[in-house]
């Protein structure tokens, strides 16, 4: 277990065999680069307004790896800390500060653990999303694919207790009322 979080590629507890290992990615124009050096622990898809408002879209798809499992092998980022409001802890989300991409997350509750952004991956189809959270905070009309878990909120209460999920057996479109 990595600051409370199970250490597994998919929701189901194993790692998915087609995950690189190693991944690169990097900003928009190029200043920030980085490596993984590991398989993400898991990668999901947050419709948080928090993940809504850092992305400026509907959603933010990030990838959690050990802090010591991503490497920065170029330029440097700014940071930005934001106190959550559901948990009273800060997110730090760290951008390039040429062009602006957000480009990793890390966490005061976790301090052991470090978000990458989906997009930011040179293929961000290289790793596969496991899992939706905070679908009660979806914007209308955003699709929830089948055969993926979804959670109202978070995975876990603040405490540390699972969450129930929900997985669909067919795309869902969300609405809010």
């Amino acid at each position: 277990m990595i600051g409370g979080l199970r250490s597994i590629g998919t929701e189901r507890g194993t790692k998915d065999i087609d995950m690189a290992d190693e991944l690169e990615g990097g900003c928009l124009c190029g200043s920030v680069r980085f490596r993984t050096m590991q398989a993400p622990l898991r990668t999901f898809v947050c419709h948080c307004t928090f993940c809504q408002r850092v992305t400026g879209s509907s959603y933010f798809a990030e990838s959690l790896f050990p802090m010591d499992a991503v490497r920065f092998n170029a330029g440097t980022m700014s940071t930005y800390a934001h106190l959550s409001d559901g948990s009273g802890k800060k997110v730090f989300v760290h951008f390039c500060p040429t062009c602006g991409t957000t480009v990793s997350l890390t966490f005061e509750r976790w301090p052991d653990i470090r978000g990458i952004s989906r997009g930011c991956y040179d293929d961000p189809n290289a790793v596969r999303v496991s899992s939706h959270i905070w679908t009660r905070s979806a914007q209308a009309d955003t699709a929830l694919p089948e055969g993926v878990d979804c959670f109202a909120q978070a995975r876990m209460t603040l405490d540390g207790k699972a969450e129930p999920c929900v997985r669909l057996t067919a795309p869902v479109m969300a609405r809010r009322t």
